[in-house]
């Protein structure tokens, strides 16, 4: 989240023909460390008053993005999986919110910190009593079932939890922000990153209390680059991370990252971590792969982490000659990490679709009603999470991306649900959520509850729609790549964003409640006039919680 420009990086020069996955997988080799720091915290009220308050400035948080060859497929064609009508008839309805509350603002940030970013990287997740909101600068405690603050609940500075840790993790308020509930264990997992430093702080709670105490560990997981847009899952096996890491020279790009969970639960001061690289190629830039992040029971035991990416051939790159779903098994291995191993899948191919929204890498793209300036889609990235699921017969993985759903570029929502029986990963089924109504649907979040049905969460605007929140659904016996059960909208925006670089996201969150494996919560950004006549980084956010019908 600190101030970031566009850092130029040399690319290899690579024959036409490629090795086969499996060859290329084989060459690569893992590198490993262990935490450079470590200690015990304080509970984060006792911290946030030994806190310093930041002189800071308002500042855009830029992604970084890799310069890319190749052509947009589809144009000026419609997507073929286009579901153009919300609510298909017969549908069990989407149901309205059973909770729906304010989050964080670019006025809490003004009030914590001094200072007003965009964008603000809107994340969060539930526990069995408490929803925990982090964005970008600062993050709040909530009781789910009233949505207020808890006491000593905040909003606190984003690094506030590493108070007296001591070096960038402290001194840094970074953002890219994560945090996940993990359910397993009973404990909360936050993250920032210091990215000039190659470093990712990552804080653990000792108890199911997100207040705290927690262990600390600062992880120098990329030496000399800029580990950008970090992106946390939790599986039995591993905390798993990827990166973007920025400058790759004709070095690697792409990363996974596997921590060790079981010594960072055991609160071992030397845990350490198994990372591997790809490399981004003018034919194969695998940009931004996703971790698995479970919910719901656990697999079995030793079952790999599998990492995936939407792949639109003709945009990253004529490496598979498909668009589909490119797969990656990671098998760390913490004792000897030498015989860890990360390995590409076959692709599952899918539907063909266009990820470029408006030209390659065009921020300027969504409208606004009058007055606004055009959003950045983001839509060269696989949206946050990839949610793991397991079911007796089955593993599912649900993921989904931004695309050009019209070939005229207006956005939709490209959703797709992955198993594997056993004999390895297929697709399930896959859908593009984009009612023609002129609206823009992007920046998406979708979960799978304990009983199959699917949630799906984004951002809306158009010409004569404010930047407003809405989510759809289907349930498990719905026909086949629909979502069927037409819009709730969360909350409706009242304003357009002027001045704030055209930036919108990164990313948002849809989860499942643990405790019930049936409620589904969402948190995202949105427009609202709140009568201070600011239109310029001045987001909202919302929280709000549904479930479907067919699950107790």
């Amino acid at each position: 989240m600190r101030q970031r420009t566009w850092v130029p990086f040399g690319l290899v020069i690579m024959a036409a023909w490629l090795p086969p996955a499996d060859a290329r997988a084989a060459e690569r080799r893992p590198t490993a460390g262990k935490a450079m720091k470590h200690d015990v915290s304080l509970t984060l009220s006792e911290m946030a008053a030994s806190m310093p308050r930041p002189q800071l400035v308002d500042r855009e948080a830029n992604p970084l993005r890799p310069p890319r060859s190749g052509k947009p497929d589809f144009v000026g064609q419609p997507d073929p999986l286009r579901q153009s009508v919300a609510q298909l008839p017969g549908a069990a309805l989407t149901p309205q919110p059973l909770v729906n509350f304010e989050g964080l603002s670019d006025d809490d940030n003004a009030a914590v910190i001094g200072a007003r970013f965009v964008p603000p990287d809107t994340e969060g997740d539930v526990g069995p009593r408490h929803y925990v909101q982090f964005i970008n600068g600062i993050f709040a405690i909530y009781d789910k079932s009233t949505g207020t603050i808890v006491r000593n609940g905040g909003p606190f500075a984003g690094n506030v939890i590493w108070a007296r840790f001591g070096g960038p993790c402290e001194a840094n308020n970074d953002g890219d922000p994560i945090v996940l509930y993990d359910h397993l264990a009973d404990r909360w997992l936050f993250s920032q990153f210091s990215p000039f430093e190659g470093i990712e702080c990552v804080a653990l709670s000792r108890r199911g209390d997100p207040r705290g105490p927690y262990d600390r560990w600062a992880f120098l997981v990329s030496p000399g680059q800029f580990n950008d847009y970090p992106k946390f899952g939790v599986m039995p096996g591993a905390y798993y991370l990827s990166l973007r890491d920025f400058p790759s020279g004709d070095g690697d790009f792409a990363s996974a990252t596997a921590f060790d969970r079981a010594a960072m639960l055991a609160g071992n001061p030397n845990a350490g971590f198994v990372k591997f690289g790809l490399p981004c190629l003018r034919d194969n830039c695998p940009d931004a792969i996703q971790p698995p992040h479970l919910e719901g029971p656990a697999p079995a035991a030793g079952t790999p982490g599998i990492f995936s990416r939407a792949w639109d051939d003709d945009f990253q790159g004529p490496l598979t000659g498909t668009d589909g779903y490119r797969l990656w098994r990671f098998a760390p291995d913490f004792v000897t990490p030498a015989n860890s191993t990360f390995t590409e899948l076959p692709i599952v191919p899918s539907a063909g679709f266009d990820s470029t929204m408006c030209g390659f890498f065009q921020v300027q793209c969504i409208p606004q009603p009058a007055g606004g300036e055009k959003l950045d889609p983001i839509d060269e990235l696989q949206m946050y999470r990839a949610q793991y699921r397991h079911f007796p017969t089955h593993d599912s993985l649900v993921i989904n991306t931004t695309v050009d759903a019209t070939g005229r570029n207006v956005a939709g929502v490209r959703w797709a649900e992955l198993r594997n029986a056993g004999g390895g990963w297929t697709l399930q089924q896959e859908g593009t959520f984009a009612p023609d109504d002129g609206a823009h649907r992007w920046m998406g979040s979708a979960a799978m509850d304990k009983n199959g049905n699917i949630a799906l969460g984004y951002s809306v605007s158009g010409r004569e729609v404010f930047p407003s929140i809405r989510y759809t659904s289907r349930l498990a016996n719905d026909p086949l790549g629909t979502m069927p059960g037409g819009e709730v909208e969360l909350v409706a925006g009242s304003d357009v964003q002027k001045k704030s670089f055209s930036r919108w996201g990164d990313y948002s969150t849809m989860s499942v409640d643990p405790v019930d494996g049936c409620t589904f919560w969402y948190t995202q950004e949105y427009q609202a006039d709140d009568g201070d006549g600011r239109q310029d980084f001045d987001f909202k956010t919302r929280i709000g919680a549904f479930k479907l019908p067919d699950c107790e």
